[in-house]
């Protein structure tokens, strides 16, 4: 009898530590990570939210919202005066939002982090876009941060200059629309 009862004993004691180890586990007292929320995506009827849905789209890394945004005749205009027509950017961002989606062909191109962070700005209405008078453009410039960490951590690609955004404003679908026309990516100016 002594054995069954000491095996009873065991098997309490084994079932209290389980109790007691589960309890600990799962104490209210420890963060639960929570799933990050989808981005949401603001109505293009006012020209702020074209840069609230740019950041959206590098958090997502959806190339059709991307591609929402620009206008038919957009250009991304880099630093060293090349730029890119639209289709060619929208290609490039695509391959970019692949790599940090890790579908892109190549692994070791893929990355685990890509982040971009436009600050605050005031917008500026502008009279002639591509040498053409505009009733309904503006522009603005602001600082920006964007950074990428590849895949293992071993790289990371930082920028942290400026850019002027350039809306132009549009009639789609019976409402009034803005659109991304040119982006210049500049060199930050010392404050």
């Amino acid at each position: 009898m002594s054995g069954n009862r000491m095996k009873y004993a065991f098997l309490l004691i084994a079932v209290f530590a389980l109790i007691g180890y589960s309890g600990c586990i799962l104490s209210p007292d420890e963060e639960v990570p929570q799933p990050q929320p989808k981005p949401t995506y603001k109505p293009l009827t006012d020209k702020e939210n074209v840069i609230y849905n740019l950041q959206q789209c590098y958090k997502e890394h959806t190339i059709s919202r991307y591609d929402e945004l620009l206008d038919a005749g957009y250009k991304w205009h880099n630093q060293d005066e090349t730029f890119y027509e639209r289709a060619k950017d929208v290609e490039q961002t695509g391959k970019l939002f692949a790599a940090a989606n890790n579908t892109y062909p190549l692994a070791n191109l893929w990355i685990e982090k890509l982040e971009l962070t436009i600050y605050d700005g005031t917008w500026t209405k502008i009279d002639i876009v591509d040498a053409v008078p505009c009733s309904d453009c503006w522009e603005t410039t602001r600082d920006y941060d964007i950074s990428a960490r590849m895949a293992g951590g071993t790289l990371t690609y930082i920028g942290n200059d400026q850019a002027t955004f350039i809306v132009i404003g549009i009639d789609r679908g019976g409402q009034r629309i803005y659109q991304l026309r040119h982006i210049y990516d500049l060199k930050k100016q010392p404050s």
